[in-house]
């Protein structure tokens, strides 16, 4: 319910500015009065109103310097000023109408025509108003960093924004144009991802309606990806959608994620054989020339791993920078990768399968983005398996006509419905539910399905069917046969 209007009556005389108060205090208004021009521009100034009805003829400020004065402030310039005055020459309303003044009411007034008069005026500002205000809301939203969209029930864009039309390809002006559904305009350019939060569009369950819903754009040879994050307002009219670029945000948190990764792989297994050795070199027991020869040379093996890992962790960093490029990986290499990922993370029981026909295939992928990512999913099957000794499996596959699919299962915990929900979610950490610690970021299966949609691709997460465990499924679109690769290719950057 809107506020009633402020009015502020100006007159040096009591008994005039009473008569106002009595035609005026029925109707729905809030009266302010003031007895000279000096108490006028104070009152104004402090509470803007909607309406002046400012006397003429008042000793020392006149009516014609009052109106002057309020005509000369920003704030108040374009506040309505009638003035009731008693003059009625041609030459009195030219100096009025000079000073600013928008209408007259010469004394004696009929009371019914004043009170209609204030009734117009009042209402044409509160318009005017409006009117400015949500030309000032459009010039925002127009001039906006974000997108947004006004959608109806059958998600039919109603409006959208310069910001909005640029990444939904939408023409500039709609008018007179058959209505497009926001989904048919996001599926041209864009993957809907999670796949899951996306399924009944637009539909919302309430369970989901504060989720992180992402529009992706896969990565090109001419163009890295491009992430857009969807926030959904509901209301009486419609639906309002806020898209956000997350590009940056997405980045940083996966570059996070991947420089933990890197830090704890390439760095701890050397320092901790440089560490025992000169812990043996230090100790107080006697040892013989020949010993501590021998942990001497263990010290500088371990110290020269130590700078070829630093030396890695600085390439990591390089990388991030350089745009996708390179050949992709070929999956007879995958076995070897596996296992150097594996002996790092000292897990025995992994085994690698690539179908036949997958053989010839390159992967749309970088070999450190799949390094990285392999390094992951197996971190993940020790740290969740009960005793720490996960038999994992890792299948290479064709994925029908296009596509390849890599599955990584292993023999640990089964994940409850609200894990295998928010697994893909940024920050879920479901080591808090079996040990009640948060020993990593939280970042790592969210970063490899943002890999995934990166390179334009999917990531799903299952439990197994035939025994306890869970199964992660990657899939590789449009891979290269021999030497050349796909279009886009997956980079840690």
């Amino acid at each position: 319910m809107s506020s009633p209007a402020t009015i502020l009556i100006v007159d040096d005389l009591a008994a005039n500015r009473d008569t106002l108060l009595g035609l005026l205090s029925a109707e729905d208004y809030r009266l302010v009065e003031a007895a000279d021009g000096a108490e006028a521009l104070q009152l104004a100034a402090r509470s803007p109103p909607d309406l002046v009805l400012l006397d003429v003829m008042m000793p020392g400020m006149d009516g014609f310097e009052v109106c002057r004065r309020l005509r000369a402030d920003p704030r108040l310039g374009e506040v309505p000023i009638v003035m009731i005055t008693t003059l009625d020459d041609q030459a009195s309303r030219l100096t009025g109408v000079q000073a600013g003044a928008d209408d007259f009411i010469s004394q004696p007034f009929d009371r019914a025509e004043l009170r209609a008069r204030v009734r117009t005026i009042t209402r044409l500002n509160r318009y005017r108003l409006l009117h400015e205000q949500r030309r000032q809301f459009q010039w925002v939203i127009e001039h906006a960093r974000d997108g947004y969209a006004l959608v109806n029930a059958a998600d039919e864009i109603l409006f959208a924004n310069l910001q909005a039309r640029l990444w939904l390809g939408l023409p500039p002006d709609t008018g007179g144009v058959a209505r497009e559904t926001f989904m048919g305009a996001a599926s041209r350019t864009f993957t809907c991802q999670p796949a899951a939060l996306w399924q009944g569009w637009p539909a919302i369950p309430p369970e989901t309606a504060t989720s992180a819903r992402l529009l992706v754009r896969p990565e090109t040879p001419q163009a890295r990806a491009f992430f857009l994050e969807v926030s959904v307002h509901e209301s009486t009219g419609g639906r309002v959608l806020r898209l956000c670029d997350a590009t940056e945000c997405v980045a940083a948190r996966r570059d996070r994620c991947s420089f933990q990764m890197m830090v704890s792989h390439k760095l701890r297994t050397p320092l901790n054989g440089l560490l025992g050795s000169l812990e043996l070199l230090a100790s107080p027991q006697d040892l013989a020339p020949g010993e501590m020869a021998e942990f001497a040379a263990m010290a500088h093996q371990s110290a020269a791993r130590l700078r070829g890992a630093v030396d890695d962790v600085l390439r990591f960093a390089e990388l991030s920078e350089r745009p996708a490029q390179g050949a992709g990986f070929a999956l007879a290499g995958l076995d070897a990768l596996v296992r150097s990922v594996a002996a790092g993370l000292a897990l025995p029981s992994v085994s690698v399968s690539v179908a036949a026909e997958a053989h010839p295939v390159s992967l749309p992928c970088a070999p450190e983005a799949l390094e990285w990512v392999l390094f992951e999913l197996l971190e993940n099957a020790k740290k969740f398996h009960p005793r720490g000794t996960p038999t994992v499996r890792v299948v290479a596959a064709r994925a029908g006509a296009d596509g390849v699919s890599l599955t990584v299962s292993d023999d640990g915990r089964t994940l409850s419905p609200e894990q295998l929900a928010w697994a893909g979610q940024p920050y879920f950490q479901g080591e808090k539910i079996f040990t009640g610690e948060a020993p990593g970021m939280g970042l790592g299966l969210a970063s490899v399905c943002t890999l995934l949609w990166q390179a334009g691709g999917s990531c799903r997460l299952r439990n197994r069917v035939d025994g306890p465990g869970v199964c992660v499924e990657l899939e590789f679109p449009a891979p290269a046969v021999g030497p050349k690769a796909a279009a886009g290719y997956l980079e840690l950057s």
